[in-house]
């Protein structure tokens, strides 16, 4: 599908003037007190956008784009939906999984068939060669010598095959566990942030790790599952051309163990399944434990958090149990099974020798064949791993496909920040989290978001970057749905600073330029150095030993000097939209003061978006969206909102409704 550029989306759209329908979801702003009610700019949309009318922002196409309706449903982005919380045990989706999987690997595949064809056929060849070598041996004829020749020639062609299908094995499980870890990783990544929720950390871990590995284990079993039944299979044809009384034997043997075969795979893959669920909610709470380590430590807690990291223990051992018990009791069963099929086999064709119907050599090349014909019997191991192949490929199995969305292509038009909320719901877990929102930035403008803790400040700003979807209305950048614009374009022009940044890289300066393309960011060392000493990052990086070549893995650093390196890496990409998300709160007020005077002077012109709790902050800014519940109660100035007591309180931390 070609590119589009705005002007193009613009010229598809129907004349347009009018807003697009409401929300169903409204609702009654509460008005700020009377002391503020008679402020026209301290109400939310009593300030018309400017460049409206005359003087409007106009597109590629020649239509105002503060009135830019939303795409046609022939472009709209479809939101993705996020998996299903529960497991997925549908034997029919994990079956046609691991036929994908088996086309992770072509080359080794066709290699690894290659070999299992050439050892089957030695197989099968090597009880006729040893039957001929052991029958020209009791005549004492010429065939001798051309008997044990051919009887070598298998040997070594069966080895052989073996050796191969080792190496082709083992090499198409690594290439096999490495594709589906990638499509894993990716489809992780793909759900955003809303995903943590779906998949813990720990959980997304053992799915990643241990769920990838058994399902990368695939080719090998299931060739030679395969394999081993083609072979029992020609070899029953075979042991039946000798005499027709022997593969009956063998049959009747063999259907009692598909009998016995068919509730085992049941009952132990799910118990391989309760094992597994198990394993991801220990390394879940695990991971939550090291997180919060001082807490604990502080709080003196660690025996109760062992006992809570540990809490599932009784679920791992039971299933754990109940495999091996499983295990055991099949493992002894087909050892009994075989054996007996071993003696009347033998029986029979000891039988047959004796009315004339078999040669001595015949005998031992019916041993042989009988032998190979509970080979698919005698693999019991072979049978466990596919159970615990098919457990790891259902752990996996939601991750390896996500719903498929149309890629946006709409190219981000030249700007200068000016970001529009069209009654904006996000639902989060069933909980609406935003509430019909709207909110006007102008473009070149800092507007900072207060609000107490929960009301959806993070939420509101991760809307502008696609970090979360919508569920509802509509979110535009410079007159464009955010929802339709190429990843390339909006990540170039959103730029995001966190409170807790997590930073990425091999050295402290690979990590600063980590938003930047990939060459600019190895190889651009004014632009990170120059985006670090706006950050006021500079002088932290340069006292460690290598500067910006020192190993992030050694480069301990503060809460502060960690949010410096990361508003550095936001300043590095040069966006025309920087969101700081709380990204200053480590950081002195003297600090954060002067941080923000280098930012006016780095990206002048440029659209800010301030997260704060702190009331300095604020006061700076051009505007301040006031969140209360999940809805933009009101915006002003701070020096108009200031008015309201609860506005104070979420500074003051004073109750609303104390006296004065």
């Amino acid at each position: 599908m070609p590119r589009l550029r705005a002007g193009d989306l613009c010229r598809q759209l129907p004349e347009h003037g009018r807003r697009p329908r409401r929300s169903r979801y409204r609702y009654r702003r509460r008005p700020l007190t009377s002391s503020t009610s008679t402020s026209a700019t301290a109400v939310k949309g009593s300030a018309a956008p400017e460049g409206a009318a005359d003087g409007g922002t106009w597109c590629e196409g020649g239509h105002d784009r503060s009135r830019t309706r939303p795409l046609p449903q022939s472009v709209r982005l479809e939101k993705p939906k996020l998996m299903a919380t529960t497991p997925v045990t549908s034997t029919n989706g994990t079956d046609r999984l691991l036929l994908v999987t088996l086309r992770a690997q072509p080359g080794w595949l066709a290699v690894t068939v290659l070999a299992g064809l050439v050892s089957a056929g030695g197989q099968l060849l090597l009880p006729y060669a040893m039957g001929g070598a052991l029958d020209a041996a009791l005549a004492g004829g010429a065939g001798l010598a051309g008997g044990v020749a051919l009887l070598g020639v298998v040997i070594v062609t069966v080895t052989a095959g073996d050796v191969l299908a080792q190496i082709a094995g083992t090499a198409g499980v690594a290439g096999t566990t490495a594709w589906i870890r990638r499509r894993v990783l990716a489809n992780l990544l793909g759900l955003g942030l809303p995903g943590r929720n779906v998949y813990p950390p720990g959980d997304a871990v053992t799915r990643l790790t241990a769920g990838s590995a058994l399902a990368g284990r695939v080719v090998p079993l299931v060739l030679s599952a395969v394999t081993t039944a083609a072979t029992a299979l020609a070899a029953l044809v075979l042991l039946g051309l000798l005499d027709w009384t022997l593969p009956i034997t063998l049959v009747a043997g063999l259907l009692v163990g598909v009998l016995l075969l068919r509730p085992f795979t049941r009952q132990a893959t799910t118990a391989f399944e309760e094992y597994q669920t198990a394993q991801g909610d220990i390394a879940s709470r695990l991971v939550d434990a090291l997180g919060g380590l001082r807490t604990i430590r502080a709080s003196g807690t660690a025996d109760r958090e062992v006992d809570r990291v540990l809490g599932p223990l009784p679920t791992l051992r039971d299933s754990g149990l109940r495999t091996w018990t499983l295990q055991r009791r099949l493992a002894w069963t087909f050892g009994l099974l075989i054996r007996v099929l071993q003696v009347a086999v033998l029986a029979a064709a000891g039988w047959a020798v004796s009315q004339g119907r078999l040669t001595p050599g015949e005998l031992i090349t019916a041993v042989g064949y009988s032998t190979i014909a509970l080979q698919a019997v005698e693999q019991i191991d072979l049978f466990v791993e596919l159970v615990q192949v098919r457990a790891g490929a259902t752990r996996v199995r939601p991750l390896m496909h996500r719903p498929h969305t149309v890629a946006p292509e709409v190219r981000l038009p030249d700007g200068g920040g000016e970001i529009e909320l069209r009654d904006v719901t996000v639902r989060l877990d069933d909980r609406v989290v935003l509430d019909d929102c709207d909110l006007h930035v102008p473009a070149g403008s800092t507007t900072a978001v207060v609000g107490r803790s929960g009301s959806g400040k993070s939420v509101l700003v991760g809307l502008l970057g696609r970090l979360v979807e919508p569920t509802a209305g509509e979110v535009l950048v410079d007159g464009c749905p955010v929802s339709a614009v190429a990843d390339t374009d909006l990540r170039q022009a959103v730029a995001y600073a966190f409170e807790r940044p997590v930073l990425v890289g091999e050295t402290v300066g690979e990590a600063i330029g980590y938003g930047l393309p990939r060459a600019a960011a190895r190889f651009d060392h004014t632009t990170v150095t120059t985006a670090a000493r706006t950050a006021l990052a500079d002088r932290v990086v340069r006292r460690l030993p290598l500067a910006y070549d020192n190993p992030l893995r050694d480069t301990p650093m503060s809460g502060g000097e960690r949010q410096r390196v990361g508003l550095a890496r936001a300043v590095a990409a040069r966006p025309r939209i920087l969101v700081l998300d709380d990204a200053t709160s480590s950081l002195d007020t003297a600090t954060e003061v002067e941080l923000q005077a280098n930012l006016v002077r780095a990206l002048p012109e440029r659209t800010r978006v301030v997260v704060t709790h702190r009331a300095r902050t604020a006061a700076h800014a051009d505007q301040v969206a006031w969140l209360d519940d999940g809805r933009v109660r009101a915006v002003g100035t701070h020096a108009e909102l200031w008015r309201d007591r609860a506005y104070r309180a979420l500074f003051t931390g004073d109750e609303p409704g104390a006296a004065p």
